[in-house]
């Protein structure tokens, strides 16, 4: 376990190292049946030559925030894009909504006009209270003079049947059915 922790601390050790000790590169080869031991875990390999290349920080800053600027502005324009196309639509459906409730409005309305065109054809063809007041004393008056016509016939009748019943010589009709 010591040898462990001695080679994971060696490990560290490189990895921590000033950039000029980074470009060592370890091999590890195992084969069966060999032991492991430290020494033979990690060998150094010869260290490559080194071109140097400055990498400014500026450089490298400059070209970092412009890749940032640039696919944060595409996904805002994205976002904006879909954000528009909900409200274009939510906007439409209610255009559409209100297209349809004012169809249902105007056919309110259309009705409400032919029920008042049918109400004052009525009111020019019915009769009013008076006109009603006027026909019925109208009828009383037919009905009276109805009434006293009929009174005038029978009584005339009623005199034809005395005639009648004098001169044939017989008790009236009158108190033969009364005596009967």
């Amino acid at each position: 376990m010591f040898s462990r922790l001695s080679t994971s601390a060696r490990i560290a050790s490189t990895l921590f190292r000033p950039a000029a000790a980074v470009g060592r590169r370890f091999e590890s080869t195992v084969k069966v049946g060999d032991a492991i031991s430290a020494s033979s875990a990690s060998r150094p390999v010869q260290e490559a030559p080194k071109k140097k290349r400055p990498i400014g920080g500026f450089r490298g800053g400059l070209v970092g925030f412009l890749l940032g600027v640039t696919s944060a502005g595409a996904f805002g324009f994205v976002y904006l894009i879909e954000e528009y196309q909900k409200a274009t639509s939510l906007v439409l459906s209610s255009v559409d909504e209100l297209e349809r409730s004012s169809l249902k409005v105007r056919e309110y309305v259309k009705k409400i006009e032919a029920v008042e065109s049918d109400l004052s054809k009525l009111r020019a063809n019915s009769a009013t209270t008076q006109q009603l007041a006027q026909v019925k004393a109208d009828w009383r008056k037919q009905n009276d003079i109805l009434t006293r016509d009929h009174l005038e016939l029978k009584a005339h009748v009623w005199e034809i049947e005395q005639d009648v019943d004098s001169a044939l010589g017989r008790a009236s009709s009158a108190k033969a059915k009364k005596t009967n």
